[in-house]
């Protein structure tokens, strides 16, 4: 599978030398819920945040119209690696001659990956993030996140040693509008930043619904 996403990228961008398209980085937990009794699965099987089964955390690489699955790893329960741990370990298998290039690779996650512990880890390696955030995290100056009034703030959540700009999208999946915010490191402005994050909904709804090279 890697060696597949490797090449067609390498070819995609042979075909673009004057304006490599940026390679964007997809991070999700993946729960497949289970039920009844999987004795093959033992090891594997576990409770995360009330569904019950299998929980994956998948890596995709996206370039320009390409949606890539590029690893996984299994969640193996409490008193292990921390699915924002595994998703650090799978950064890691990515080569770096996939993350070279004038315009700089940028990570996606949700909210689930918005530990401190994983930002830095993703800025470590040279990458911009756009991380789905918690409403009620904290920032420095006493305030939360649903606190702000003004999309595109520069804010510095309590742990993170640099400031962040947040702004937030209103989703309409069910019968009451849901607010999720999204922050970044890059100071992209209010309209764009909340741009961006709707599109990490939409690609991972493209990979959920079986249209993409991986059905979950």
């Amino acid at each position: 599978m890697r060696q597949h996403a490797f090449q067609t990228l390498q070819d995609r961008w042979r075909q673009q030398p004057h304006q490599r398209p940026k390679l964007e980085l997809l991070v999700d937990l993946t729960n497949l819920e289970k039920t009844g009794k999987f004795n093959e699965l033992a090891d594997w099987m576990h409770t995360y945040h009330s569904v019950h089964g299998v929980h994956l955390v998948v890596l995709y690489l996206c370039c320009g119209e390409l949606r890539l699955p590029w690893a996984f790893q299994v969640w193996r329960g409490k008193g292990t690696p921390s699915p924002a741990q595994l998703a650090l370990k799978l950064l890691r298998t990515v080569p770096s001659a996939l993350l070279l290039g004038k315009r700089r690779s940028r990570l996606h996650a949700d909210g689930g990956f918005e530990s401190t512990e994983f930002i830095q880890g993703v800025l470590g390696r040279g990458l911009d993030i756009v991380v789905g955030v918690r409403c009620n995290r904290k920032l420095e100056d006493g305030r939360q996140m649903r606190d702000l009034m003004v999309r595109g703030s520069l804010v510095e959540p309590c742990g993170l040693d640099q400031a962040m700009c947040v702004s937030w999208v209103w989703l309409y999946r069910n019968k009451k509008p849901e607010q999720r915010f999204v922050m970044s490191n890059l100071d992209l402005g209010g309209k764009y930043l909340a741009r961006v994050g709707k599109r990490r909904w939409r690609t991972l709804r493209l990979f959920q619904n079986g249209q993409g090279p991986l059905r979950t």
